[in-house]
């Protein structure tokens, strides 16, 4: 059978709760805590297991596919493990669990997260999951850290990685080390210069190589020139093989997509880099998402979308060391959340005024997608999901209403339930889907619950070609 490798092999403890994903690509990649089981167990729960299954199975329904190069750039097939069994430990690790950095970037919150820990709460937290950690470390042939934070701060995660002696032998084992390359000198590669034994991959992510841009982007005052000083250091020691695989990575935005030809000509020129990476801006929550759109210049709607294409075309793009990891294909932000609820409350307008001013054709769009007496469900009780309630009742078998935000269990007689409350009984119903935002999501969700996609309908495309 074949599967993803990262589906098999990435294995992250990612906060300092000790949550443990597999794969940071997918919706489904949560599969277990190190304060409540063993590493066994987690490796092995029943999440493991249906996240395994599905990848094997070949559906990539709930990967994150703005995030996962392999289904952005085409690439899934190159990227298969056949394997007979699944294995009792993983032979990969990334530890993310120690979520401490000294930027605070304009994309990530981490920095925001580190300002409301009691840290002593978190000592012990740290204390727990590392005891987990090190009864399979000795197991582990590839280990990687940082990538929720900054490696050369995490002193913890530092410690276990000075300290890591594998039971492979060494020309087996590999290491992986995320950084933002600010502190990755000469003194700090001392702590962990262990390593050097193992095949040894460093990541280093540089939003902009002109001062304003990266402190900007950053949100640090280390002058830029310290990070080019770092990356002729960790050069130095790929010229001397003790670093193997030397990569530098950015997070293409609105404020440095100019950039990136001469950025992607100094990472191969002056930095030797093995592999440059243009990785899309992906939204963190930080600040709120009609803010966080305009930094995404990868989505078609950004008004300066056509201009990073043209720059996109630049040839240095087509050098077998550069990876634009968006594949080329827009992010699916769309448009700006301000224009898509002026839309959908000029769509719900339209549908109001399809039912008070014709009734006979509004009930007929229904006839046409659900056929008269049929078994239905409504899902959201808004004012579309009220108007419904009224309009076919007398045509249709309204069974049950589905709304996680009601306060009350019934609504004209008819029940109102939690998306937590369906039972199988509503399986066999047509649900209309009244809400207009986030309707993919919704289907989505009832699909996974095992209701029917054929008798899934979206009163949005009841009314698609309405006139």
């Amino acid at each position: 059978m074949k599967i993803c490798d990262r589906g098999l092999n990435f294995v992250q403890i990612y906060n300092d709760t000790g949550d443990v994903r597999i794969c940071s690509w997918t919706r489904d990649g949560y599969v277990g805590n190190l304060l409540d089981n063993s590493f066994e167990e987690v490796y092995n729960s029943d999440a493991a297991k249906q996240l395994r299954n599905r990848l094997i199975s070949g559906d990539y329904s709930k990967c994150n596919v703005d995030d996962c190069p392999y289904l952005t750039c085409c690439d899934i097939k190159n990227h298969l493990l056949e394997i007979d069994d699944f294995p009792q430990f993983p032979d990969s690790l990334y530890l993310a669990y120690e979520n401490v950095c000294n930027y605070n970037c304009i994309t990530c919150n981490i920095h925001e997260k580190m300002l409301v820990q009691n840290k002593d709460e978190v000592e012990k937290r740290y204390d727990i999951i590392e005891k987990k950690i090190e009864k399979v470390l000795p197991y582990i042939k590839h280990i990687g850290a940082n990538g929720q934070g900054e490696i050369f701060v995490s002193k913890r995660i530092l410690k276990l990685l000075s300290e890591w002696k594998p039971i492979a032998p060494v020309e087996e084992c590999s290491v992986v080390i995320e950084t933002n390359g600010s502190l990755f000198d000469e003194e700090h590669w001392k702590q962990i210069e262990n390593l050097g034994k193992y095949h040894l991959t460093v990541m280093v992510t540089v939003m902009s190589f002109q001062e304003y841009t990266y402190q900007q982007l950053s949100g640090t005052r280390l002058p830029v020139s310290k990070i080019v000083n770092n990356l002729k250091y960790i050069k130095s020691l790929r010229d001397k093989g003790i670093v193997n695989e030397f990569h530098i990575a950015t997070v293409v935005q609105e404020r440095n997509f100019r950039e990136m030809p001469e950025f992607a000509h100094r990472c191969l020129e002056e930095f030797g880099a093995d592999y440059v990476r243009l990785r899309s801006f992906v939204p963190w929550g930080k600040r709120p998402i009609e803010e966080e759109w305009f930094f995404d210049v990868i989505n078609p709607y950004h008004p300066y979308h056509e201009e990073y294409v043209e720059i996109m075309k630049d040839p240095i793009f087509n050098h077998p060391k550069v990876h634009d990891w968006s594949g080329g294909i827009g992010t699916a932000l769309g448009e700006h959340p301000f224009k898509k609820r002026l839309n959908y409350a000029i769509r719900k307008m339209q549908i109001q005024q399809h039912f008070i001013f014709d009734k006979d054709k509004f009930m007929k769009q229904f006839s046409l997608a659900i056929p008269l007496n049929a078994k239905v469900v409504i899902y959201g009780l808004g004012e579309i999901g009220k108007l419904l309630v009224c309009a076919l009742r007398e045509k249709y078998a309204i069974s049950s209403i589905i709304d996680n935000n009601c306060r009350y269990k019934e609504y004209e007689d008819i029940k109102v339930l939690k998306r937590t409350e369906i039972d199988d009984s509503l399986l066999d119903a047509y649900v209309i889907v009244t809400p207009l935002g986030e309707q993919e999501k919704i289907e989505s969700e009832l699909l996974e619950r095992g209701f029917d996609s054929k008798k899934i309908v979206r009163i949005i495309d009841v009314f698609k070609d309405y006139s």
